[in-house]
């Protein structure tokens, strides 16, 4: 069997379906269009798919929270509002030991308001109003329905899970001493259930962005509520104060320890200073000054003298270079202050310009030319002679600098020597009074700051005041049944929502073409509904769909035979196998309706039905027989001929080999040469022959039976068959036949129509008036068979 060309294309539904050789990749797979799925539709329809699932949620969440509100105590609800006080009040300067809230600061003020919510303060108003035998707070009051039924389940978050879950601990305000000597009332268990309800129930927050404390208290009665929030507001008040007087306390107590230690330290080092004086015998004396401005007289006039040794020297390197260089001689300042030297220089440039015009007129050896000439060298040698003098004398003067600083440079010497002992005696002198010095300041500074705290000790104020008390309410604030309901019904609703996403996202089943197509690489030939009511057991879903040959189910089984023929229009199927990876999937059905159809619409057509499934043999349920008569393994075995083995189906005209269940040796049966021959029998006496084949996952005879075949339908049934097993069993059918198509059976119109997949079934689903009904024509209405004119 060799493969046969396909058509190019097959228009189904708007979408244009490429039918491609099977051998290529992606046979039969559609060419859809590019346009990205509308993702707001697809959460739009996944909500619409499972409404059912989500408001039942909401619906049980109501309901358990109308029961959880029927057995809720009333609760009612009391505030009292606090002032930070942003006044500045400053006496004597004392920030350090009396400063209190810096309201500028949030951290500070988010601090005051834990210390509100502190076990210790609440314990304060506890024993206060004595809460700790009251039954509303110290947990004796017998439990309601509803905490019974919780309790296993706050005693399982007790003891493990909000351990787990719970953020890190408050820290909580430094332990005041006043508790060591409540040890025993601490450790009575209904104090501490008291507390926790006071605490549990207490809400401290700051009042829109203002410096006001609102606290909110909540209990079962109203008067008490209001109560417990004036007395935390003024636990609040008179905490402050004492924790000033404390901190008062602890500083006075502090700087008394410290002033002492400071006055021995002060004495200690003017002793020092004192003793070190006496030891170098520096009390009194000037020898260590004088020798100090001795030495620095001397320096400067050492530096003086050396000064004046680099200019004698600097002048003298200069006329050195200018006897050299004449023309540079002019400036040098003794030259140039040397009236000698001016006129001898004024000579020269006359005797100069002389001889040029001498020259010019007369020639070099005139007379007059060399009178001048002899001149100009006279002049010359008397200026040599006069620079010479004055070298001399800037030499000398040299000498005498040179003389002088090296003398001076002697005493320096000298003078640092005996002044360097007296000025380490003064340094370490002046390192003790600086000592002495910083003690002093010190203990001066400590000894100011403790007579401010001694008196400012009987003035101290809180940093807060009550802006206005609480007052019982008449209404109660809890529970709010409105805002419960719908609340419940909101998250209720919005767990439905996310168990609906669970449920799809862990959905394995193929619901549309497309899934298929994608997991598998194989084309969907089409999607066959599925027949609900009386009709829905296997004989009864045959006769309908050959009853009602216009039923979208009739129409489904039609299209998916068009879509095989118009694959390989130049040499269509002879020889069709039916299989499917599961047993129960509907691929029986689905060939006793496929040969059914053919043969009623087209009585010309001869085509024959083989039962080639040898393990169940259910062909003979879906034609509604109960007698076989002769079988497949009978006619190759060569029992019965093929007239005898061969039947004829009365409502449809069909006809159909039958098998026996339970067949022995069915895979050597179907590999056999008289299995291939029968096949070929059957194809020249009929113009198509549809085999029946088991599934392919239960047992190797399917692949064998595809092999056979021209072409394979492989039957997938909508939203049961997993997935995997779809792409493990397809796979196996590929690795044997190139010419494989896939059937999406059984399709439950209504619920496709909630994915709004837009393949066949939604068209069936939408468009169900378009094709007739059984109402329509009778089934006893004779209907004339169709005969197609023969060449």
């Amino acid at each position: 069997m060799g493969s046969f060309p396909r058509a190019e294309q097959i228009v189904d539904d708007g979408v244009i379906n490429r039918i491609v050789p099977a051998s290529e990749p992606g046979a039969l797979a559609p060419v859809r269009g590019g346009e990205a799925p509308n993702e707001l539709w697809e959460w739009l329809r996944l909500l619409n798919r499972r409404k059912a699932l989500i408001v039942g949620c909401g619906l049980v969440a109501v309901a358990l929270m109308a029961l959880i509100i029927a057995q809720a105590t009333p609760m009612y609800k009391a505030s009292a509002r606090l002032l930070l006080d942003t006044r500045v009040f400053k006496v004597l300067s004392t920030e350090a030991a009396l400063s209190g809230v810096d309201t500028m600061n949030l951290g500070a003020i988010q601090s005051e308001l834990e210390v509100i919510q502190s076990e210790f303060l609440i314990g304060r108003v506890v024993d206060k109003l004595g809460l700790a035998n009251n039954p509303d707070f110290n947990d004796t009051k017998p439990p309601g329905f509803i905490d019974s039924a919780f309790a296993p389940l706050r005693e399982l978050w007790a003891t493990g899970i909000s351990t787990l879950l719970a953020p890190a601990a408050k820290p909580q305000p430094a332990a005041q001493p006043a508790r060591s000597s409540r040890a025993a009332e601490e450790s009575d268990p209904r104090r501490a259930a008291a507390i926790g309800a006071v605490a549990s129930h207490l809400s401290v927050t700051l009042l829109g962005r203002t410096f006001v404390i609102l606290v909110t208290v909540e209990s079962p009665d109203g008067t008490m509520s209001a109560r417990i929030a004036n007395a935390i507001a003024e636990a609040y008040l008179a905490d402050q104060i004492d924790t000033k007087n404390e901190a008062n306390r602890r500083a006075t107590e502090w700087l008394e320890q410290r002033l002492a230690e400071l006055r021995r330290n002060l004495q200690v080092a003017e002793e020092a200073v004192a003793s070190y004086r006496r030891d170098k015998g520096l009390a009194g004396s000037p020898e260590g000054t004088m020798s100090s401005q001795t030495l620095s007289d001397l320096n400067g006039k050492y530096v003086g003298a050396r000064t004046k040794r680099i200019e004698r020297e600097a002048r003298l390197v200069a006329l050195s270079r200018a006897s050299l260089n004449p023309g540079e001689i002019a400036n040098i300042a003794e030259v140039a202050g040397n009236t000698m030297l001016a006129a001898l220089r004024i000579q020269d440039a006359e005797l100069t310009r002389k001889m040029a015009e001498l020259s010019s007129m007369l020639g070099d050896n005139h007379p007059k030319m060399i009178q001048a000439r002899n001149e100009l060298a006279s002049v010359r040698a008397r200026f040599l002679s006069e620079t010479q003098r004055i070298t001399l004398a800037v030499r000398a003067e040299l000498d005498a600098a040179k003389a002088e600083e090296d003398e001076l440079k002697e005493l320096v010497d000298k003078a640092a020597v005996v002044s360097g002992t007296a000025s380490q005696y003064e340094a370490e002198q002046k390192q003790l009074e600086r000592e002495a010095q910083s003690n002093r300041t010190l203990y001066e500074s400590f000894l100011t700051r403790f007579k401010e705290l001694r008196e400012q000790q009987d003035i101290q104020r809180a940093d807060a005041r009550i802006l206005a008390y609480a007052h019982p309410s008449g209404f109660p604030s809890s529970p709010n049944y409105k805002t419960g309901l719908m609340a419940a019904f909101v998250i209720g609703c919005l767990l439905g929502m996310g168990g609906a996403v669970a449920a799809e996202k862990l959905d394995r089943v193929f619901r549309s073409a497309a899934q298929v197509e994608d997991a598998t690489g194989v084309g969907v030939l089409g999607m066959v509904p599925e027949v609900k009511g009386a009709a829905s057991q296997r004989s009864n879903v045959v006769a309908h769909v050959l009853e009602n040959t216009t039923s979208p189910a009739a129409e489904a089984i039609r299209a998916v035979f068009t879509a095989i023929s118009l694959g390989s229009l130049d040499r269509p199927p002879r020889v069709i196998a039916v299989t499917s990876s599961t047993p129960s999937e509907g691929k029986t059905t689905f060939v006793a309706s496929l040969g059914g159809l053919l043969t009623k619409m087209n009585a010309s057509r001869r085509v024959l039905i083989v039962d080639l499934d040898l393990r169940q043999a259910r062909m003979s349920a879906a034609l509604g027989l109960k007698d076989r008569g002769g079988t497949i393994d009978d006619y190759l075995m060569g029992l019965k001929t093929l007239e005898e083995c061969t039947k004829r189906h009365d409502n449809s005209g069909v006809d159909y080999i039958l098998a026996r269940p339970n067949t022995p040796n069915a895979p050597e049966i179907l590999e056999s040469h008289a299995m291939k021959a029968a096949l070929a029998t059957f194809s020249e006496r009929y113009d198509l022959v549809i085999l029946d084949g088991p599934p392919v996952m239960a047992v190797s005879d399917a692949r064998i039976i595809a092999r056979l075949a021209d072409y394979t339908v492989f039957i997938v049934q909508w939203a049961k068959t997993p997935r995997e097993v779809v792409k493990t069993a397809v796979n196996a059918l590929l690795g044997v036949s190139n010419h494989v198509g896939i059937v999406i059976n059984r399709v439950n119109l209504a619920k496709h129509a909630r994915y709004g997949y837009g393949d066949h079934g939604d068209y069936y689903s939408r468009y169900r008036g378009y094709y007739g009904s059984a109402a329509e024509t009778p089934a006893n209405v004779a209907r004339p068979p169709l005969t197609l004119a023969k060449r």
